[in-house]
């Protein structure tokens, strides 16, 4: 059995391609490629629980909801359950997708080496990168929406080297994975096959059928707006500054579908003097990867420019627009108040230099 396995990264148009394998699922069996259910119905959840560390497996709410007594019998019974409907589907193709797998230790990576040995002959891993400063404005918007409360020129500089230093993250995947095929794409629109996620993810794991003689999927995962994204930061503020909750644990999901339908205004992106310095960290690994893994010479792994149209590098919320959130979220009139004071208090910082 022949195995593609696609990793990511996160951010890359993740969601929406798994929704388009699942619409798809029975079409792409016919074309001799099993998407499998047991690993999850849409993103393969299970395999990066699986190849996780004991200790951050027991932390997941997922791993606590599924009953097993221990992460070793998690583990026999996914390989076990995995293997079987694999042997049932009669297809000599496979492919599994979870963006989980792309931050990996070496630990997991060696686990999802030994898993891969057993139900695959051959493999080839799948992997998409986006422009750095784009995925981690991207990437902060998540952040806000599970709870962070830094803004977003305090949190870029954390140290990202695990997300952002390409090389060295396909390089650890080539070594320790020594698939057949490594096969690594743009994330941007103008390298797309055709202009088409869809069909670049098909061209990309070798599935020979064009994208519009499949069922089609909407965008999912749409971003929220920058005066949005302040207003959940500043909500996270309020519920631990003053309700007790812990910080990147906020569960915002009851008002999300609500911002996004009246979310209008441009995205959040960083300023200019930040964004060079955020991109000038990773100049030499974006270099090697074009080169040693696209086989371009000129070096250069992103062809788009930055994107500009769209977008605003402040991040700030005029207090008083404070009741059209409290309106439109239908909030409590006792947090009016503190909200109220918090906002007043974020709006008096400078911005970044």
């Amino acid at each position: 059995m022949d195995l593609v396995l696609h990793i990511g990264s996160g951010k890359t148009g993740t969601t929406s391609i798994q929704q388009f394998l699942k619409q798809n699922r029975s079409r792409l069996a016919q074309l001799g490629t099993l998407v499998p259910r047991e690993p999850g119905m849409g993103r393969h959840v299970k395999v990066g629980l699986y190849i996780k560390p004991d200790e951050d497996l027991r932390r997941r709410l997922t791993w606590h909801g599924m009953e097993y007594s221990s992460p070793a019998e998690f583990r026999e019974d996914f390989r076990t359950r995995l293997s079987a409907e694999i042997d049932e589907s009669g297809l000599s193709r496979v492919l599994l997708t979870d963006e989980g797998v792309y931050a990996s230790n070496e630990e997991a990576v060696a686990r999802l080496r030994d898993l891969v040995a057993d139900v695959a002959q051959s493999w080839r891993l799948v992997v998409y990168l986006r422009r750095q400063d784009e995925h981690v404005c991207s990437n902060y918007q998540q952040k806000v929406k599970a709870g962070c409360v830094e803004r977003l020129s305090d949190w870029v500089l954390r140290d990202m080297t695990v997300l952002y230093d390409y090389a060295t993250r396909l390089s650890l995947f080539d070594r320790m994975l020594a698939p057949s095929e490594l096969v690594v794409r743009r994330f941007e629109r103008e390298s797309f096959v055709e202009g088409s996620l869809f069909q670049d993810f098909l061209d990309a794991v070798g599935i020979d059928v064009p994208s519009d003689d499949l069922d089609q999927v909407p965008r999912r995962n749409p971003s929220l707006d920058a005066e949005s994204v302040e207003f959940l930061r500043l909500l996270n503020l309020h519920r631990v500054e003053d309700e007790g909750a812990t910080a990147d644990q906020v569960d915002n999901r009851g008002f999300l579908r609500i911002l996004m339908k009246a979310s209008s205004g441009p995205t959040l992106t960083l300023p200019e003097p930040l964004r060079d310095a955020f991109m000038a960290q990773w100049e030499e690994s974006n270099r090697a990867v074009a080169k040693n893994f696209l086989g371009d010479g000129s070096g250069q792994l992103f062809r788009a420019p930055r994107k500009a149209q769209g977008t605003t590098p402040e991040q700030r919320l005029d207090p008083e627009r404070l009741p059209h959130f409290f309106e439109l979220l239908e909030l409590p009139e006792e947090i009016h108040a503190p909200l109220r004071r918090i906002a007043e208090r974020e709006a008096r910082v400078p911005d970044p230099v």
